[in-house]
């Protein structure tokens, strides 16, 4: 991971099931890792700068062309 990232990753709620999205928001950035010899999938918001929830990576994923803060990086 990149030093200007936050290090807090909580697996269960930040872990994806995949590593890819359908329609994915151009500021979402998805970054493999490995823990305790298991891999993982997480979502980075470049705007918020922050690794987002599955929840929210859901939300990103559809709803991003409303988004404000996508706007803010066109």
């Amino acid at each position: 991971m990149e030093s200007g990232k936050p290090r807090e990753i909580y697996i269960p709620i930040h872990a994806l099931s995949t590593c890819s999205l359908t329609d994915p928001c151009p500021n979402i950035e998805l970054t493999s890792f490995e823990k305790d010899g298991e891999k993982y999938c997480v979502a980075y918001c470049k705007i918020l700068e922050r690794y987002l929830t599955r929840s929210t990576v859901r939300k990103c994923e559809t709803l991003w062309r409303s988004c404000p803060f996508a706007r803010m990086n066109l």
